[in-house]
């Protein structure tokens, strides 16, 4: 079939799909068709209209394809008619050149072959496509038939509605009265419910002034049980603080009761040695006047004696006048007394300045390094190295020959603890924890506490190990506090310090209690007869000192680095000692 006859086909087809040469035929309504029934059937033409709009618009669409592929064809019939022109070419070329004809010839024949291959590749294309518009077409046809009954069923519907709508019209009538009716009931419901609407805004708007009262109420009732709580806790630790005092008070009452019977046993004692002494020195007086008088009564017969024989006395017993050269050796005498007396005066005040200056501490700068604690408060020199307290830091340890820092002993983990003093002793540190009033004794590895005593007085300062028992100082009573081997049991006995009220920082050194008062001044005394007797005093330097250790010849301290500089520092003496 020639593509002619094929096009005129594909036409005769469209024609047919378009509805060109259909016309249906016009059948005359019925008489008694309504004015609905006019709209319905106006509705159904429309929906029709619309419906045939759209295939038409397809079937144009398929259409405007088929001419695509129409022109394809064209440019594939030209392109024929080029490669035959080209053909016909190198077949003149053939006949012209026969030297090179044969070689021509194979590759044209070569190229023929492609090309026929790629026309027969397009035929093959050209009739799928064909095949496929033919399908298309056929569905197509069969959506046409479709449509078609679709609408004869849509007018059979429409007969039916006609009915139905007649009966719809009846059913509104009663429907409209019911309406009426159910409106001036809604009327009624609706006046009803604005009316307890209102009453219900009104009953919330009380509710939620009443549920404000409530809550102001009720944040009133718990801010003042947490204030009552918190008066309550205050005058709970007062409690405790006045019944510790209390209890401190009265354990200090019955140690001066001790010592005061101790004291007053003592004196007894003293007086009644005295009584003694005085007795036998009364006895031996009288010894010596009953022996003095027997010589005098002896010295009185010889003298008799010698009176009545007529022997005349030496000039030594008997002097008839007074001798000049006699009182010129008593001047001599009274004057070189004199002299020596002086002198003696003189030396004994210079052995007492002697004493005094041999009785203090000497000691001489060897080296200083700046500390970076911004509060240390305690110091404590060991095998390890030096230990420092710091008030927010805790514990820390450095070298003892260039003050590196070595570690760190943070506060124990769940228990806060703010280190007041610092005093070494062979089970761990003792460390007076001001946050909780208390003596801890902790780890020098991992810093736990190990022993925790409470303080003696609500404002405790320094700490002192003796080797056996715990010394403590409190600044509200200014005694000195001596805790027994069992320091949990509080207490065991109190003493008196000359001179002290405040203390910055106290410890034990070869028997003597050393201690560093608040006005910057070291003060050494000797436990003697249940008593402290106070050795030396001595300024300790220009910059205030907040804490010291002795450790053999050396003297440590931690000083102001200046009254305008800020900071601390870590000094270390060479001490001298004269006993």
């Amino acid at each position: 079939m020639e593509s002619k006859d094929i096009d005129r086909h594909l036409n005769e087809l469209w024609k047919k799909v378009g509805g060109g040469d259909y016309v249906p035929d016009a059948s005359p309504l019925p008489p008694d068709i309504r004015q609905s029934n006019m709209e319905t059937m106006r509705f159904l033409r429309e929906n029709f209209s619309k419906a045939e709009n759209d295939w038409r618009s397809l079937v144009a669409a398929k259409d405007v394809q088929l001419r695509d592929l129409t022109a394809q064809l064209e440019e594939t019939r030209a392109h024929l008619s080029e490669l035959k022109q080209h053909y016909q070419e190198a077949r003149e070329k053939m006949l012209n050149e026969e030297m090179g004809a044969a070689l021509n010839l194979e590759e044209s024949k070569k190229l023929i072959d492609v090309q026929k291959k790629n026309h027969a590749r397009e035929l093959t294309l050209l009739k799928e496509l064909l095949e496929r518009s033919k399908v298309e077409l056929t569905g197509l046809q069969e959506r046409v038939d479709a449509l078609r009954l679709e609408r004869d069923e849509a007018r059979r519907k429409a007969d039916l509605l006609a009915v139905e709508k007649a009966d719809l019209a009846d059913a509104k009538a009663g429907l409209e009265s019911r309406l009426a009716d159910s409106k001036e009931a809604v009327e009624k419901t609706l006046a009803e419910l604005l009316a307890e609407r209102k009453t219900r805004r009104d009953d919330e708007a009380k509710r939620k002034d009443l549920e404000g009262q409530v809550k102001d109420l009720t944040g009133r009732l718990e801010a003042a049980k947490a204030n009552w709580d918190a008066e309550r806790t205050q005058w709970r630790e007062l409690w405790d603080r006045e019944r510790s005092v209390w209890e401190t008070h009265r354990q200090e009452f019955a140690v001066w009761e001790e010592r005061l019977r101790s004291e007053r046993e003592a004196w007894t004692m003293k007086m009644r040695e005295q009584e003694s002494k005085g007795v036998e020195n009364a006895a031996g007086i009288a010894n010596i006047l009953k022996e003095s008088s027997q010589w005098s009564e002896k010295v009185t017969q010889v003298l008799k004696l010698y009176a009545l024989k007529g022997v005349e006395l030496p000039s030594v017993f008997v002097s008839p006048g007074p001798d000049t050269s006699f009182l010129k050796a008593r001047k001599t005498v009274s004057r070189a007394f004199g002299f020596a007396l002086a002198g003696l005066l003189l030396l004994s005040g210079a052995a007492w300045q002697l004493h005094a200056w041999r009785a203090k501490a000497h000691y001489k700068l060897l080296a200083s390094a700046p500390l970076d604690l911004p509060n240390p408060s305690g110091l404590v020199v060991t095998k390890d190295g030096v230990w420092l307290a710091d008030w927010n830091r805790g514990l820390v340890l450095r070298d003892a020959k260039d003050f590196a820092v070595l570690k760190s002993l943070p506060a124990p983990a769940g228990e806060p603890l703010r280190p007041g003093a610092l005093s070494a002793s062979d089970g761990g540190l003792w460390t007076l924890d001001m946050a909780q009033l208390r003596y801890a004794r902790q780890d020098y590895k991992s810093g736990s506490v190990l022993e925790s005593v409470k303080t003696p007085g609500p404002a405790p300062q320094g700490a002192a190990w003796d080797g056996y028992n715990l010394w403590a100082f409190d600044a509200s009573s200014g005694l000195l506090y001596k805790y027994g081997l069992d320091p949990k049991a509080g207490a065991a006995a109190t003493y008196k310090l000359e001179g002290v009220k405040t203390l910055a920082s106290m410890q034990w050194v070869g028997g003597e209690l050393w201690a560093l008062d608040g006005a910057n001044t070291l003060r050494r005394y000797a436990y003697k007869d249940g008593a402290f007797k106070a050795l030396s005093a001595q300024a300790f330097g220009k910059n205030k000192t907040t804490a010291f250790w002795v450790a053999g010849d050396r003297l440590w301290s931690v000083e102001k680095a200046g009254e305008l500089a800020g900071g601390y520092e870590l000094k270390r003496y060479s001490l001298k000692l004269y006993k």
